[in-house]
Formats: structure tokens, C-alpha cells, sequence
């Protein structure tokens, strides 16, 4: 495959001459529109990009099976690290049945430590189209409508009769943009997994605000039994990118019931609502029966010995300084009264820690026996070997995946948030509480107190499994019933109502 693979240029209105792409198919013009001046000031008002990385031989071919077989081509958008993982099993079900698709890798995490997914589930040789999508919020979703367009309007002018339907999942900024592209390019809308993610906080957390003195037992029963509302503001961006994806999509695959729920509520039609359960379970279940490439514990000898607590903070709103201060305080106060932390240094949060100058707060710590800093695990095969083992205490953290594997592992999970779009791994699955990141005093007293009572760690450990099995087969037998019905990823008004469905007179003029 790899002598096929074109690259696709785009360049910034700089002083440079275009160059044309490798292969001569496709330049500027081709992807943008015509080259005009766009230049405000010395500014560039188009920011340089990396050329997209396109193997026409796979995207053709996968086409033309998708015609043969009069199936859609699934095209499957990689996001970031956790995409690798997330998409695996429905990527293995789509090549079980038979169903024809493309993997979109959009570039946006491409250190070796984040990419390393293309290894361990077998991508490698299967992604067709590589976006390499670089910059901020804003750069990354320009490259992403431009660079998705352009493959949406070369499906369209060479293979004209092939429906392709674009599947994201999560809440991540390719799950808002894709969607979008699509739609305004194709006239076509997308699936999306993992719908419905909406964040909750449960009302003692009002409470709290006004009354800090109370207790903590009841902070943690109110969350487990007592009323919860909606707060949607974060995690940011992503509350963002789940709501305007579903706004993109038209079918809709969600967790649990009251994502479902959520849905409804918010006017999508229940008929295009499928539970499925949660996206991270079938590779959770592949890998926690497979040994990793090398052990978590040949990596770090020290997490063999007691039992550790593991802390990964990303979130951009922990990141703002007072909450990043109180999570920073918080590690240090918990090394020092002798509990086992390991504490996992992501992209952003490395950038926190050099702009808020509190790398020290941690490098005091390097000498204690009893804390660990390290980099981002490469394999998730080591994430799963760690948290399976008598090695692991419990969890801090913000990620919302991790909420869920937690309750299939069994493992307590503490979620450093405010809210949390899994309430229900609270509510039902008793496995996870929220300890919000107010000050460093009451993180580590939220911490200690679980960790120390044996009736709340005996409780937290016996979760309920909430998120199920089978669940990329699941989606993908879905999939195959909706071609099978002739069900369309569009419709107009008057197709939705049954006045009539005109196959030739679908696409307006855009």
C-alpha cells in the first residue's frame, strides 16, 4: 500500500510558490478553491498545513467493493489516543461482515506514546487517508472541514453511486467537525457512537459551595442516592463537540438508556436511537486477556511493591490555575502522609505545569520512595495490566473513558470533576465518585477517606457492569438492518413525512 500513498498539499498565502502535490493530482485549488489574497497586515490569514497523506488504491478499492455489494462504505474518523482503542471493535465487526470501510487517521495526536494504537490493534496498513491536522482548537477545525470536504467531493465525483457514511464516536473535536463537512459537502449525515454524553453534577455539589463543612460520607451517599441535574458546560470542549455532532448525525448510538434519554429530550427522533453500550468494552475485553509487548511492571520495578494510586489530569478546565494548583497540592499532600502515587504526565498537563511554574512542587517529591512520574503509557494493554492488578489502590482522574473501564474492571475510580457526562457510574454502577478539584485540602481528604475506609473501598470495588458486551458487532449488525431497510443518512422533510422519495432529485445546489 505504501507506494500508492499520494500526499495532498494545501499551503498559506506566504511567499512561497505552491508546490504541486506528489503525483500532481492536487494542490491549493483543489482543496480550497482559487488562491486569492487573504492577507490582513503582515498577518497570514490561512496558517501554514501539513499536506494530507492519501492512498488511492485502498480508497478506490474499498469503493468499489461498497458498489458491488450495494453496502455503504463506513468511514471510520480517528481522533486522538483513545480512538485507536474505542473504534477497534467495530472496525473488527465491520471486517467480520463483510461491510466495507475506510480509516481516517485526522493526526491530531501523532507522538509515538499517543499513535502507538496503530501497532497494537493492527491500523497500520488500513488507514487510508491521513489528515495531519496540527494547531490549536480553531486551526485544527479548519484543516478538518477543509481536508474532510475535499474527500467528500472526490467520493462523490468518482464514485457517485457509493454512500459513505462517516462514524465518529466520543466527544472529541473531530466528533463536531466531521459531521459537519460532511453535511455541507455531501448533503449526507453521519453516525454517531457514543451520543448522548451530557454532563450532570449531582445537587449536593450546590451545597457544598455554600456549606463546606459537610461531612464526607454524606457528600458521597448524596451522590450515590440523591437528585442530579444537568451542567453542560463541561468538559470543554467536548460537551461542545458531542451536541453539535449529534446535530450532524442521523443515526445515533448511545451507551445507556438515559443517553437515550438524553436524546429524546433534546428532539432527536427514537427511531434513530440505538443502546448499544459503551465503546470501550470490546477492546478492554480483547486486552485484558493478552499479555503487553513488555510488562507495566518491567517498565517501573517500584509499582510491583504496595499498592498505588494513579493520577492523570488533561481536562482543560483542571488546567485553568486555581483547580491545577489545588490537584498539584493535593499529589504532594499524598505522597507526604506515605500513600503510593503515580502520577502520569500528559501533553497538556506538562504545559500547565511550566506555565504556572509548579514543575518543582513535583520534582521535590522525585526522591520518595512512595511517588512516580512518568510519561503516558505507550500500550493500553499496560493501562489494563495495572489496574487489574493488586498494584492499583484506585484512580484519580478526569478522563471520562476511564470512568467506564473502571466499572468493568471493578477498580474505584475518584473523578476529579465537578460533573461527569457517566453519572450513571455513580449512580448505578457505585464504582466512581466525584471529588471536585476545590482546594488541595479537600482533595486530599476526599482521597484519604475512601482509601481508609474499608466500607467505602469494599463498596466502590463491587461495581455493577453497566456498559455491556458485544458492542462494535452490535452496532455493526445495526448497521447492516439500516441498509437493509433502505433507511437513508439523509432525509428531507418531505421523504420524513411520506409524501415522496425521489432518488434522482436528491442533492440541491450548494
Amino acid at each position: 500500500m505504501k507506494n500508492n500513498r499520494k500526499t495532498l498539499t494545501a499551503h498559506s498565502n506566504s511567499s512561497a510558490s505552491p508546490d504541486r502535490a506528489q503525483g500532481g493530482s492536487t494542490n491549493y485549488d483543489l482543496m480550497f478553491g482559487s488562491q486569492t489574497e487573504s492577507v490582513i497586515g503582515p498577518e497570514q490569514f490561512i496558517p501554514n498545513i501539513m499536506p494530507m497523506g492519501f492512498d488511492s488504491v485502498l480508497v478506490d478499492s474499498v469503493a468499489a467493493k461498497a458498489k458491488q455489494t450495494k453496502q455503504w462504505v463506513l468511514v471510520f474518523i480517528i481522533g486522538t489516543k483513545p480512538c485507536f482503542y474505542k473504534f477497534w471493535g467495530s472496525i473488527a465487526a465491520a471486517a467480520e461482515a463483510g461491510v466495507p470501510y475506510l480509516i481516517v487517521d485526522c493526526g491530531q495526536h501523532y507522538d509515538p506514546l499517543l499513535t502507538h494504537g496503530t501497532q497494537e490493534f493492527g491500523y497500520r496498513d488500513e488507514i487510508g487517508i491521513h489528515l495531519n491536522v496540527r494547531g490549536d482548537l480553531v486551526q485544527k477545525s479548519g484543516e478538518l472541514f477543509f481536508k474532510m470536504s475535499w474527500l467528500g467531493r472526490y467520493l462523490g465525483k468518482k464514485w457517485p453511486t457509493v454512500t459513505a457514511v462517516p462514524v465518529v464516536l466520543g466527544d472529541t473535536l473531530m466528533t463536531s467537525i466531521v459531521p459537519a463537512a460532511w453535511l455541507f459537502t455531501r448533503t449526507q449525515r453521519s453516525i454517531q457512537n457514543e451520543a448522548g454524553l451530557r454532563s450532570m453534577t449531582p445537587t449536593v455539589m450546590r451545597k457544598l459551595a455554600s456549606h463546606s463543612a459537610i461531612p464526607l460520607d454524606r457528600f458521597f451517599q448524596d451522590q450515590q442516592k440523591g437528585p442530579w441535574e444537568r451542567l453542560t458546560n463541561e468538559p470543554f470542549p467536548e460537551q461542545y463537540d458531542t451536541f453539535t455532532s449529534a446535530a450532524g448525525s442521523q443515526f445515533l448510538f448511545a451507551p445507556t438508556e438515559l443517553n437515550k434519554k438524553h436524546l429524546i429530550q433534546e428532539g432527536y427522533a427514537a427511531e434513530n436511537i440505538f443502546v448499544i453500550g459503551g465503546v470501550v468494552v470490546d477492546a478492554l475485553e480483547l486486552k485484558r486477556s493478552q499479555k503487553p509487548t513488555q510488562s507495566i511492571f518491567q517498565v517501573y520495578p517500584a509499582l510491583q511493591k504496595n499498592r498505588w494510586i494513579r493520577i492523570d489530569i488533561h481536562r482543560k478546565e483542571n488546567l485553568t490555575r486555581r483547580r491545577f494548583a489545588a490537584i498539584i497540592g493535593a499529589i504532594r499532600k499524598l505522597v507526604l502522609k506515605g500513600y503510593y502515587v503515580n502520577f502520569v504526565e500528559m501533553n497538556a498537563t506538562k504545559v500547565a505545569l511550566e506555565q504556572y511554574g509548579l514543575r518543582q512542587e513535583l520534582l521535590s517529591l522525585r526522591n520518595k520512595k512512595n511517588y512516580l512520574h512518568t510519561p503516558i503509557w505507550q500500550e493500553y494493554s499496560q493501562v489494563l495490566e495495572f489496574y487489574q492488578s493488586n498494584s492499583c489502590l484506585a484512580a484519580l482522574t478526569d478522563s471520562g473513558g476511564l470512568q467506564e473501564e473502571l466499572n468493568i474492571l471493578g477498580k474505584i475510580c475518584l473523578t476529579c470533576r465537578f460533573n461527569t457526562d457517566r453519572p450513571e457510574s455513580v449512580t448505578e454502577g457505585r464504582g466512581n465518585l466525584l471529588v471536585p478539584p476545590i482546594s488541595a485540602e479537600f482533595i486530599f481528604r476526599a482521597v484519604d477517606h475512601v482509601c481508609k475506609s474499608e466500607s467505602w473501598r469494599h463498596s466502590l470495588q463491587n461495581t455493577k457492569p453497566l456498559y455491556g458486551s458485544r458492542v462494535g458487532e452490535k452496532l455493526i449488525h445495526t448497521v447492516q438492518e439500516l441498509m437493509r431497510s433502505h433507511r437513508k443518512p439523509f432525509e428531507w422533510a418531505h421523504e420524513r413525512l411520506g409524501f415522496w422519495t425521489d432518488p434522482n432529485d436528491s442533492t440541491p445546489f450548494l
